[in-house]
């Protein structure tokens, strides 16, 4: 142990191990290690002297222990040595401080009734400052009532004495002011006599003044038209200031007289007799206004601006205006029935008048030049589409910009609401003025322009028999050198129209005449929908559709090259006419005023195209069909008794490759668009199909080499049909064709499934039937339709038909039978791709083809040896199997030959199941159509190959295999 000591540090005893203790001298105050209350003294001995070798410094250890003890009294002496003598100094210091206390609260009373006393002063001066200054108060309202009295009576002294001269005009209307304002100040003491005196007195002089400025208008501006002078010109505004001091109500008296006055004029000329009365001289009464208030400058320049003098006269000269287009409408009726031209020119120059007056007073704008009121009659196809394309971007340009400020509107509501408040009277006048004199004359024409709306639709309905005709010219082809198969007729018909509507909207109405010439629109457009109908190719029977079953040759479409590339284009005008109709739409709708847009739908016009789209697609889908049933024909008169050595495709399958790929996908996937594509391959695919499928029934005589060919044939016509889509657009990528994929999968899976069943013997006939026929063809009929195809006797038929009957309705043990399980399974699917992945041994081989010869057979471990007659229904099932199987994956450089029931030689490149232009099958598919070749084969071995026993004890086995 080591020891570190000095002065009055503790020192640090070593005890011999990795611890330290250190003891601390009392004059710290850190923590030491005797003040812990966990201090145990034998274990700190313990740790400082852990054995006896530790002891030798025991002794010095002792007395310096002795010596903190002796340090530790001598301060507790201290302490209490020092607080001995503190007690009677605290009771000496508590005196005090209540005594200082006692005197402190003193002063506070004496300070609280100062207080008191200084505050009863204050209310007593405040008390009398308040009755002084009420008495100042009523002084001064005394005095400035007094004063205010004083100067009424002088002023209506005053105006008594100048109310008698007519060349103080402007000193009258600035005493008129004075006194009005003075009598307002006494309103609350008209029951005072002085009060009432004077109120009679002023009475008297406006009375006077009245009569004076009335007489001097009828005496300067009553007699004749004859130029003024400039002092009577003066005269008369001050007139005019005495008119305004003396109120709203002889202001009104005055211009009510100059209107009138001003207005018996117009109607002394105007008379509703001689020129005048006729419709193509009415816009001289315009003329002769608008000369009016320039000739009569000056004098309307007499009037203060806020009379707004010409605008009020204007506004009854439309008044009376109106009156006389009625009137004269109504006694010309016949006559504007039999020519509109006049009517539209008299409205035209209305229009203008009435936007030119709007301009002049503040409220719109004089007529803008628009290049698209031109005569577009001649204009080329190229041209008129072109200006057709540009006003469809301008009304969309124009919608989105009305709703981003709508928008806009909506989220500052406030600030709007805000800047509302200070708009100014000009500007609430300017507003007045346009929605006054919009309308103000040309509401009267709404009703006579129906004679107009007629006119418009007669000019259409022609344009459109000459665009029709010329279209026939062209062959029904679109415009050479444009890249569309919009045809020419539809861009100048859509033009004709825009430019139709335009002249309606700028220059006659935005009201029932815009919203009747919208009803012409839609006819005109309804026989340009019947047009195109009507030259689009019909079947033998007459129309464009068909009904279901096609028996005959009543529903043929002979589509030659032309006539197909006819259909197209037609098909795209439809679409494209619907999609500018439903825009014609909206342009109309926002065009028209408030209240009518309501009462507007071109639905039917947008449907009546879309039924002539959905026609066009119908006619092609027949047309493809007709040129298909000729394959379908040379299907029926092969000799399918008589085939030797099946293989290769049959004639009549390379006769539909080269329809469907080589011939009608090119053509018809760059004609259509995406959505008309997918819409053509489902109703071709439900139409040929079921079609595909009758045939199979009417063939006669298919011995067992037929069969397998047919079957080759079947599984060649499901892959061309799946190919269709991409042939026709290998480079869409998105193309919409799972659904008729789908379809063709599931009823061409049936179509192979029937021809399977053929290939059966007659033994296995009726168990193959079970196991492939979906549910819904599980009846005897179909069952003996089979027998037929195969040329059973009646004998043979009738007994296969009692084995059917008795296997599916007959004991419990039929229906648990592996077959019948398995027909189940087959049947339940909508698809002949089963949708649940079986076993690990049913996987598709890497190579591309199915290893069905020694695997899946291998794991029956059941099944043991029979008849060589049994194995023809497996090796049937193999070779359809693996044929099936080689043909969905698609694998790259096979062909079906190539197919045998053995992996490819050579074979390292994966399957391609994305190929492009190729079907497109995912793994889970592949592996799906394995386990299902598995299962039916699994199904028919351990009844057919001596499996023993019976059909339950059969499926047991090859089930746990």
């Amino acid at each position: 142990m080591s020891r570190t000591q000095g002065g009055s540090q503790a020192p640090v005893l070593m005890a011999g191990h990795p611890g330290t203790v250190t003891l601390k001298s009392p004059f710290q105050r850190k923590t030491d290690v005797f003040d812990s209350e966990e201090f145990d003294p034998v274990k700190f001995v313990n740790q400082i002297y852990p054995d006896e070798s530790s002891l030798g410094d025991l002794d010095k250890f002792i007395d310096m222990l002795r010596k903190q003890v002796k340090a530790v009294d001598k301060e507790i002496f201290q302490a209490v040595r020092s607080q001995s003598g503190t007690q009677a100094k605290s009771r000496q210091d508590l005196t005090v401080a209540t005594s200082q206390i006692g005197d402190l609260f003193s002063r506070i009373r004496a300070i609280q009734g100062k207080a008191a006393d200084s505050e009863a002063l204050v209310q007593d001066i405040c008390r009398d400052i308040c009755k002084l200054d009420y008495a100042k108060r009523h002084l001064t309202h005394t005095i400035t009532s007094l004063r205010r009295l004083a100067m009424l009576t002088a002023a209506v002294d005053d105006l008594e004495q100048v109310g008698r001269r007519r060349d103080e005009y402007k000193r009258c209307a600035n005493l008129l002011e004075a006194v009005t304002q003075l009598l307002e100040y006494f309103s609350n003491y008209q029951d005072v006599p002085k009060i009432q005196s004077l109120t009679k007195r002023l009475d008297v002089v406006q009375a006077q003044l009245q009569d004076a400025v009335m007489d001097d208008f009828k005496l300067l501006l009553g007699t004749s038209d004859v130029k003024l002078s400039p002092d009577s010109l003066e005269r008369l505004a001050s007139a005019c200031l005495v008119v305004n001091a003396l109120g709203p109500k002889v202001r009104d008296q005055l211009m009510d007289w100059l209107c009138e006055r001003e207005m018996t004029v117009y109607q002394t000329i105007f008379s509703m007799s001689g020129d005048a009365a006729k419709l193509d001289r009415f816009e001289r009464r315009f003329a002769w206004f608008k000369g009016r208030l320039e000739e009569r400058k000056e004098v309307w320049g007499v009037f203060p601006p806020a009379w707004r003098v010409p605008q009020t006269l204007c506004l009854t000269f439309c008044k009376i205006t109106k009156a006389a287009v009625k009137r004269l409408l109504s006694d010309s009726e016949d006559v504007v029935r039999e020519d509109v031209g006049p009517l539209i020119k008299t409205v035209v120059a209305t229009k203008k008048f009435e936007k030119e007056m709007a301009a002049l007073f503040g409220g719109g704008s004089k007529d803008e030049d628009d290049d698209d009121l031109q005569d577009v009659d001649n204009l080329p196809a190229s041209e008129a589409r072109k200006r057709l394309e540009a006003f469809r971007k301008k009304q969309q340009a124009a919608a989105a910009a009305k709703q981003q400020q709508q928008q806009q509107t909506a989220a500052d509501g406030t600030a709007h609401a805000g800047g509302s408040e200070t708009v100014g009277p000009d500007a609430a006048a300017a507003a007045a003025a346009h929605v006054a004199f919009e309308g103000a004359i040309s509401e009267a024409f709404e009703d006579a322009l129906k004679y107009y709306v007629a006119e418009e639709q007669k000019e259409l309905l022609r344009h459109l028999d000459q665009l029709i005709k010329e279209e026939a010219e062209r062959l029904w082809k679109p415009p050479e050198g444009e890249d569309t198969r919009v045809l020419g007729t539809a861009n100048q018909l859509f033009l004709k129209i825009r430019a139709s509507l335009n002249r309606c909207v700028k220059l006659l109405s935005r009201g029932p005449t815009l919203l009747r010439l919208a009803g012409a629109f839609k006819r005109v457009l309804s026989s340009y929908a019947a047009e195109l109908l009507k030259r689009m190719p019909k079947t033998a029977a007459g129309g464009t559709s068909a009904q279901t079953p096609f028996n005959g040759t009543d529903w043929y479409v002979r589509l030659p090259d032309e006539e197909e590339g006819v259909l197209t284009c037609i098909l795209a005008t439809a679409e494209y006419c619907r999609e500018t109709t439903e825009a014609l739409g909206r342009s109309i709708a926002r065009e028209l005023q408030p209240g009518l847009a309501n009462s507007l739908d071109l639905g039917d016009e947008e449907s009546a195209f879309a039924s002539v789209a959905s026609q066009c697609l119908s006619v092609l889908v027949l047309g493809i069909n007709t040129r298909l049933d000729a394959c379908l024909q040379d299907m029926l008169r092969m000799r399918w008794d008589s085939i030797e050595s099946p293989g290769d495709d049959s004639p009549y399958v390379g006769a539909m490759r080269r329809i469907l790929l080589v011939e009608a996908a090119p053509r018809l996937g760059a004609a259509l668009d995406r959505n008309q594509f997918g819409f053509f391959c489902d109703k071709l695919g439900r139409m040929f199909v079921p079609r595909f499928i009758e045939t199979i029934y009417k063939l006669r005589k298919v011995s067992e080499k037929g069969t397998l060919q047919l079957s080759i044939d079947a599984d060649s016509v499901r892959r061309l049909l799946l190919e269709f889509p991409r042939a026709a657009r290998p480079l869409d990528d998105e193309v919409d064709s799972a659904p008729y994929a789908h379809y063709i999968e599931r009823e061409m899976g049936g179509a192979v499934n029937l021809v399977k069943v053929m290939q059966a013997k007659p033994e296995n006939l009726v168990d193959t039937f079970i196991l492939l026929m979906p549910a819904n063809a599980k009846t005897p009929t179909e069952l003996a339709r089979i027998c037929e195809l195969k040329g059973f006797t009646k004998k043979l038929q009738s007994e296969l038909i009692g084995q059917y009957t008795r296997k599916v309705g007959g004991t419990p043990a039929a229906d648990q039978s592996p077959l019948a399980l398995a027909g189940s399974g087959t049947s339940g699917s909508s698809s002949p791709v089963p949708s649940i992945i079986g076993q690990a041994n049913a996987s598709p081989v890497p190579g591309g083809s199915s290893s069905t010869t020694a695997t899946p057979l291998g794991g029956l471990g059941g099944v043991s040896g029979g008849a060589a007659s049994n194995l023809n229904a497996l090796k049937t099932s193999v070779n359809s199997f693996t044929r099936e199987l080689a043909s969905s994956m698609h694998i790259r450089g096979a062909s079906l030959g190539d197919v045998g029931g053995s992996p490819l030689p050579n074979q390292r490149e994966k399957p391609t199941l994305f190929k492009s232009g190729g079907l497109n099958f995912n793994m889970q598919q592949t592996a799906a159509r394995t386990r299902e070749g598995l299962a039916k084969m699994a199904n028919i071995l351990p009844g057919k190959l001596g499996g023993g026993g019976d059909r339950g004890g059969g499926s047991g086995s090859g089930g746990e295999s």
